[in-house]
């Protein structure tokens, strides 16, 4: 169920929660109360409808065995096999968990994820220490790695969910797997086939456009940390963690020497440089706040520029 019917997850108990404790009575949400009210007080089949309506716009159908794939393996199938966190409802098979399990619990299961949030036990899966500094979490296979022990290490974690090296590569071999091109005629695949039509189309690139567009970035209040190269010596440790650099200057001699085929491949490099900036400072900062402030700058004036073009 979701809410307004169904209240949000609870931690999972504690040992002395587990203990010798009576259970404590079961507290409905205010949505489910309401909802058995109204069911009790229907008087006629339409308002008993309307109670059946709200009812199926509340079940989690995307969270329904038929759906749910191994957050390890990041496969489905061997349903018998899969078991549900009872916390955060992803699925794992018996044979997938560490150490693997050899039939289902008839008690209450919780993942690593989620009795991992109740204390402090995290273990580095690459150098297997606790301390260390910061660490991150993956959301498929639900392991710790110390951002400086990651490759490339990040300077601070991303936003939102991440996933680590194997689960992203096991999803590609996935989808390049699944995504195969049907042949053509004369045993030629049908993607090579639009990518021939693709490059016998003019490509869209006005070079004054982007000129000028690049000029009012470079004139803007926030551009100062972004107009030339960062300084090896004075930041060394930037090209340790920013492996692809970009700056303004960069974009204005690549620009100057016809390295652009379109006006893609230019804001391509300006979004790698809001993108640098993001990974290597923190959004507080003097210069964090400048890459914010000119990043939503630029995306509204390219689209002003071109796709309204």
């Amino acid at each position: 169920m979701k809410p307004p019917l169904k209240s949000h997850h609870q931690a999972p108990p504690t040992d002395e929660e587990e203990g010798g404790r009576e259970a404590a009575p079961i507290r409905l949400p205010h949505g489910l109360r309401a909802w058995r009210s109204a069911v009790e007080m229907a008087e006629n089949p339409s308002q008993l409808s309307v109670c059946i309506e709200q009812l199926q716009s509340c079940i989690a159908w995307d969270k329904s065995i038929m759906k749910v794939y191994c957050q390890v393996c990041c496969k489905g199938g061997s349903d018998h096999l899969l078991l549900l966190c009872d916390s955060c409802d992803r699925g794992f098979h018996t044979y997938c968990c560490t150490p693997p399990l050899e039939e289902i619990p008839a008690e209450d299961w919780f993942c690593a994820r989620c009795t991992g949030n109740t204390g402090n036990d995290h273990t580095c899966a690459v150098c297997s220490n606790k301390g260390g500094g910061k660490q991150l979490a993956c959301t498929k296979c639900l392991k710790n790695f110390h951002l400086t022990c990651l490759n490339p290490p990040l300077y601070k974690p991303p936003r939102g969910d991440w996933t680590c090296h194997q689960c992203t590569s096991l999803r590609t071999n996935q989808v390049t797997n699944s995504t195969r091109p049907a042949k053509g005629k004369g045993g030629r695949s049908r993607k090579s086939e639009c990518v021939d039509v693709r490059q016998r189309r003019p490509s869209t690139y006005n070079h004054d456009l982007c000129l000028s567009l690049l000029d009012e970035l470079k004139n803007h209040d926030c551009a100062w940390p972004f107009l030339s190269p960062v300084d090896r010596h004075q930041f060394p440790e930037y090209y340790r963690y920013i492996k692809h650099p970009m700056d303004f200057d960069t974009c204005t001699k690549k620009l100057e020497g016809n390295k652009y085929a379109t006006n893609d491949d230019m804001l391509k490099d300006i979004r790698l440089i809001f993108n640098n900036c993001h990974k290597f400072n923190e959004d507080e900062s003097e210069v964090g706040q400048a890459g914010l402030t000119l990043s939503c700058y630029f995306e509204k004036r390219y689209g002003e520029t071109f796709r309204t073009r």
